[in-house]
């Protein structure tokens, strides 16, 4: 059984943010068939006319079955998929006392593909958490040189997994997370 599928990336060549994605599953032969340009092209007409878009462009690409489009960028001089950047998020400790006072620093990193860090990002995140108090309000923060932190401070409760969320809002990076203990 072939892994892969033809997809056809519909994409603003401006920016090389993806619009939208075109692949066809054979319900008959329970496999992906390769699309032909013209049915792409007639799906995505759809897409552009609700999203009032001017200029795109359509890329075809060989995915893994169960890849999501979203974390892909179109390289436009290229003409192929690329990975997003990773928030990658990491505490100074996993653990911490449930006492409202005890706390730990969280530091954020926005990471290529092969774990460089992207210094050229310089952007707003959102911080959100499970349990606890961030440091800064209503967990927004910018980026840096593709670095941030900010600090967590406990709850009075002990809780198994507390999960810290950091994304971006304008989607030019995968989510990161990570997970922390109340004790």
């Amino acid at each position: 059984m072939d892994q892969h599928r033809t997809t056809f990336v519909v994409f603003d060549p401006s920016k090389g943010e993806t619009i939208g994605t075109y692949a066809v599953y054979d319900a008959a032969t329970r496999s992906y068939r390769r699309p032909t340009l013209e049915e792409a092209s007639s799906a995505f007409r759809d897409i552009l006319t609700e999203k009032k878009i001017d200029r795109i462009d359509i890329l075809e690409a060989d995915l893994a079955i169960g890849t999501s489009s979203a974390v892909y960028n179109v390289d436009v001089e290229g003409r192929q998929l690329v990975m997003k950047p990773q928030i990658r998020v990491q505490a100074d400790r996993t653990q911490i006392q449930g006492d409202g006072k005890d706390s730990v620093k969280i530091e954020i990193s926005v990471v290529d593909q092969a774990n460089n860090l992207v210094e050229s990002f310089n952007g707003d995140l959102r911080v959100s958490t499970s349990r606890g108090r961030l440091s800064a309000p209503g967990g927004r923060i910018k980026a840096e040189n593709g670095k941030a932190d900010i600090t967590l401070t406990s709850s009075p409760e002990t809780v198994e997994h507390v999960q810290v969320l950091v994304r971006d809002p304008l989607e030019q990076c995968i989510t990161g997370s990570v997970s922390l203990e109340f004790l």
